[in-house]
């Protein structure tokens, strides 16, 4: 009897490879289990790939708890928002309100993240997440779609044939006087590309990944993100078709890459150059 070493699935003696994820199966009878435990004591190198990490092994059942988990926690983060705006009204129309709100967003996000992911200290969120390692090549390809991505946008919205959606971040710092302007860019330009592939794509696609195919893993993200930016999905069709090809770049990205910082900094090019590709064609 075999098994495969990232998802656990086992197979017959005559198998070599998992038909879910591709590894190399292991000899899973008594004899090699020894030899087996040993070579997971070996401390693993950098410059291996992020699926050999034998401390992070998520299944979809992590996935789909955190997920749960996240929507009931933003549903009460909402019904408190909406109290605590007809109450401070000024602050929280203000960038300094706005940014705190967003922080607090992204935080019932983060943290079931992490309890989930079963790590205990910053120092194993940062490795569990893939955020310990260098960008790789593949941020250029990362950037590159990103920012096609939002030339096809613009294109498609400057001749009409969608409609555009009202970014409230970006609005707001056009229309805002002095330094309180950047922390309405705050939230699109630092902290989404930061905390959301945190918990999308270092932790939800490789817990998915750890029971699901890339396929599979890759279409579950999708339908979460389109959950989660729906008020984009359901206004324009080019919105939706751009976040969902954005998504599926940011998944190829996490499955090659054994770092996050990939995937962040597509983000970040796709969400910053709205900037600078909205104001040359006013």
């Amino acid at each position: 009897m075999k098994k495969c070493p990232y998802c656990g699935k086992e197979y017959s003696d005559d198998a070599t490879n998992c038909a879910i994820d591709n590894e190399l199966l292991l000899d899973a009878s008594p004899q090699s289990a020894t030899v087996e435990k040993e070579e997971i004591k070996t401390p693993p190198k950098k410059d291996e790939p992020y699926l050999l990490f034998p401390d992070y092994k998520w299944s979809a059942r992590d996935a789909w708890k955190c997920i749960g988990i996240i929507i009931c926690l933003s549903i009460v983060l909402e019904a408190i928002d909406y109290i605590a705006y007809l109450n401070f009204p000024i602050f929280f129309g203000s960038g300094w309100g706005f940014a705190c709100r967003r922080i607090l967003f992204f935080t019932t996000w983060v943290l079931p993240a992490c309890y989930f992911a079963r790590t205990e200290t910053l120092a194993s969120v940062w490795d569990a997440f893939g955020l310990n390692r260098k960008p790789t090549n593949l941020v250029w390809f990362g950037v590159t779609a990103a920012v096609l991505l939002r030339l096809v946008s613009q294109f498609v919205l400057i001749h009409g044939w969608s409609k555009g959606v009202n970014n409230y971040e970006f609005t707001s710092f056009r229309n805002t006087i002095g330094y309180e302007r950047w922390l309405f860019k705050l939230s699109p330009v630092i902290l989404a590309p930061i905390f959301e592939e945190s918990v999308n794509r270092g932790f939800l696609y490789k817990a998915f990944r750890g029971s699901y195919s890339v396929g599979a893993s890759t279409l579950f993200v999708l339908v979460w993100v389109c959950y989660t930016h729906w008020s984009y999905y359901s206004v324009s069709w080019i919105a939706a078709l751009n976040l969902s090809a954005l998504t599926i770049v940011q998944c190829y990205l996490r499955e090659k890459s054994a770092s996050l910082w990939d995937c962040i900094l597509c983000h970040f090019a796709f969400n910053a150059s709205l900037l600078f590709v909205s104001a040359s064609w006013r």
